[in-house]
């Protein structure tokens, strides 16, 4: 019974499909015990220790002696956490750890952006938020606050213009034989916005895609030309609704006020 519980039932006539669907039934269990615990409030006289470990535990190759007032920190490999973080992004569970981590220890957002792979950890997210309407709401918001979080570091806007990549398979709407990362990402968060505007129409999501591409339009370099043109349409797309949500202000302004009564100066005219 308790090896029931652990493989999810696997263990039975359809051990197969249910793999295949969770390859790793134990370990997805493990991680979201751990979430929960790290997740629950402090008590009054006492801080979570799970919180405490998992915002504060190190790398394994640093052999600084452990603080004293974290009694909780302890050391693992980050290259192995890294590389399984990398190829388990298409769970919740993994992408809700990796912002957890990004979000709440140093250390670790510090050891990503230093990675030189860092395709490898990017390609995962971007591939979430271009199945949008294949996700669930908490995946893609999780995935774009990742995106937010590295974008927010001027050396990783700089380096994913240098990594060039080929032949993005499950990018379909368009054949990318070579494009660099910087670009690809451009133009998944591009689509999300559109996919927002046109669909769900929610305005976190569509802060937080603006927002993105805000911080890494400082550091655009050599850039797609399908990058580029997509970045023009969407400015007229933008600009189009926004002079339309003007002229329906201005409208309404006359309407209560008087065709001759002088607008006030916060509302621009074209």
């Amino acid at each position: 019974g308790l090896w029931s519980v652990f493989t999810l039932g696997g263990a039975g006539s359809r051990a197969g499909i249910d793999q295949e669907n969770n390859p790793l039934p134990l370990s997805n269990q493990s991680l979201l015990l751990l979430l929960v615990l790290a997740n629950l409030t402090d008590g009054p006289d006492w801080p979570n220790p799970f919180r405490q470990a998992i915002t504060c535990f190190r790398n394994t190759q640093d052999t600084s002696p452990l603080p004293v007032e974290l009694p909780h920190t302890f050391q693992i490999n980050f290259n192995s956490l890294y590389t399984a973080l990398c190829e388990q992004q298409r769970s919740d569970q993994a992408t809700l750890l990796l912002y957890t981590l990004l979000h709440q220890n140093t250390n670790m957002r510090t050891y990503i952006l230093s990675r030189t792979d860092m395709d490898n950890l990017v390609l995962p997210i971007l591939e979430i938020l271009y199945h949008v309407e294949d996700r669930n709401s908490h995946h893609v918001y999780m995935a774009l606050i990742i995106l937010l979080i590295l974008t927010e570091d001027d050396a990783f806007n700089r380096s994913i213009h240098e990594v060039v990549l080929k032949n993005i398979s499950w990018y379909t709407e368009r054949s990318l034989t070579e494009i660099s990362l910087g670009s690809l990402l451009i133009l998944v968060v591009i689509r999300t916005i559109q996919f927002n505007m046109t669909r769900t129409r929610d305005k976190y999501l569509h802060t937080n895609c603006l927002a993105a591409l805000a911080n890494m339009s400082a550091q655009f370099r050599s850039l797609h030309q399908y990058a580029a043109q997509r970045i023009i349409s969407l400015f007229a797309l933008l600009s189009k609704k926004h002079n339309k949500v003007l002229e329906q202000a201005t409208q309404s302004l006359r309407g209560r006020q008087g065709d001759n009564t002088a607008l006030p100066d916060y509302i621009p005219t074209f």
